[in-house]
């Protein structure tokens, strides 16, 4: 793809110029630009002094985090045919830490650029397909940003995360009704001239299709129903046709059933959204690998907010705001098995520390913590309680800024109290945070966002320390859309 798209730059720049216009019809570029300057310490370990008497957490010991970095999207869009559309969207930045351009590095030649480049946007758009659906096939971004369940696109987390979705995607829209329904591949593990294992489980080729209802009928009120399903083949391809056990050879199938609903009205906003698990787990096996068991994905999750908007005259926009999320875990002891709550690729962040360092990020919030147990940063809601209060202002003199302050508390739904692990206490308390957020609003297209971020670990990570400090983080983010 990066081939193609330099040989058509090519053409474009050196054939005649009405071939030129045919070539690229309409052609359209955008864009955007984010950088982060970032300081923060004890973000993996809440350990300022040196390691005592525990080796597993001596490498990461009082961490100390100074970057400033940067993530450039460019798409190019243009019309191949009256109704059929391309696009193409270079980002060069992504999860990892070497791929961003970070301040004070060497400069890059052309072939670090392009390794680090990458096509993130490949698809064409065919309006009214049949005269109902506009169809859109190829790789694209999916879903809306901080969406609990599914989300392919860029990311604010440590290191620009930017992850995309190989799909077909038909739109129909009607006076008050509208249906988005896909059909993709998140992984394959099988080369074009390969056969297919004939036997055996853990593959990781994985298919998504999904269907979205929207009623536009309300202004105010916006609901909407969603059915998502990841399936996961057994085997290399489409799984085995004998399989020699139960559950060797069969695909694992979520599926992911759900309601939300946007609420306006009267200065007042909120949202609220329930998802429940179905679905069969033929490849994680609950219990012993080997002894042939399946669950049934059984967890669910509920999240709602809330939010006012009071104009006090010539002085300020007051905005107080609330939230509350539940997600199940398990009862079983088992800390990934079937009772807790499973999203699709959520990016559902929330907290200035937290949502920052998630299990997405290029390091994760407490990740060099001695002893076992499960992962206590982001992921969602799975087996996780969360909320978090606030409020923001305006002031009436200086409009372009908002300030604000914020509180969240996290928790796990359950805890495991079959681990052998002498570390581990049943604690279900993560941990609680405080942000200072200054947001400035220089234009449409171009904004400047403080956060100053305090966060205290709770007794989950404390009992696996000698001593505990606050992870603590300034940051800075600059974002230019063009």
């Amino acid at each position: 793809m990066k081939k193609l798209l330099g040989s058509t730059l090519a053409l474009a720049m050196f054939v005649p110029t009405g071939a030129n216009a045919e070539l690229l019809k309409n052609l359209k570029l955008s864009g955007q630009l984010d950088v982060t300057a970032i300081s923060a310490q004890n973000v993996t370990d809440f350990v300022t002094r040196p390691a005592q008497g525990n080796t597993a957490v001596a490498t990461g010991n009082n961490d100390h985090i100074g970057h400033t970095y940067t993530r450039t999207m460019l798409s190019a869009d243009w019309d191949l045919l009256d109704d059929v559309h391309g696009r193409v969207t270079l980002v060069k930045g992504a999860h990892n830490l070497t791929a961003p351009r970070r301040y004070g590095t060497a400069g890059e030649d052309l072939n670090t650029w392009q390794t680090s480049t990458i096509v993130q946007e490949a698809n064409v758009k065919i309006d009214k397909l049949a005269g109902l659906v506009d169809l859109t096939v190829g790789r694209q971004f999916y879903g809306e940003p901080g969406d609990l369940i599914v989300y392919y696109g860029p990311r604010d987390n440590y290191g620009f995360r930017t992850d995309a979705l190989d799909t077909f995607r038909a739109d129909w829209k009607g006076e008050h009704l509208s249906l988005t329904a896909i059909a993709g591949r998140t992984a394959d593990n099988v080369a074009l001239n390969s056969t297919p294992a004939a036997t055996g489980a853990g593959g990781t080729a994985t298919d998504l299709r999904g269907l979205v209802l929207s009623c536009n009928a309300h202004e105010n009120v916006k609901p909407s129903v969603y059915l998502y399903n990841l399936e996961q083949h057994a085997s290399n391809g489409s799984g085995a046709a004998v399989p020699p056990a139960p559950t060797e050879g069969q695909n694992s199938n979520l599926y992911v059933l759900g309601v939300k609903a946007k609420l306006a009205a009267a200065g007042a906003t909120g949202s609220v959204e329930f998802a429940k698990n179905f679905g069969t787990d033929r490849i994680t096996n609950i219990g012993s690998a080997s002894n042939g068991q399946t669950g049934n994905y059984k967890g669910w999750a509920f999240q709602a907010k809330a939010g006012y908007k009071a104009e006090v005259p010539d002085v300020a926009a007051v905005m107080p705001w609330g939230e509350f999320g539940l997600g199940t875990g398990d009862a079983n002891g088992a800390w990934a098995g079937n009772g807790t709550f499973q999203s699709i690729n959520t990016d559902y962040r929330p907290g200035g520390i937290y949502g920052r360092f998630d299990q997405g990020a290029g390091l994760q919030l407490a990740q060099n913590l001695g002893g076992t147990g499960v992962n206590p940063a982001s992921n969602g809601l799975s087996n996780r309680i969360i909320w978090g209060l606030g409020v923001k202002a305006t002031p009436g003199a200086i409009n372009k800024l908002t300030a604000g302050v914020q509180y969240y508390r996290y928790a796990f739904h359950r805890t495991d109290t079959t681990t052998s692990d002498a570390n581990y206490k049943p604690s279900r308390n993560i941990g609680s945070e405080v942000d200072v957020t200054a947001d400035w609003k220089h234009s449409d297209n171009v904004s400047l966002n403080l956060t100053l971020g305090q966060f205290w670990a709770g007794a989950y990570i404390a009992q696996r320390q000698t001593a505990t400090n606050p992870a603590r983080m300034a940051a800075l983010d600059v974002k230019v859309k063009f």
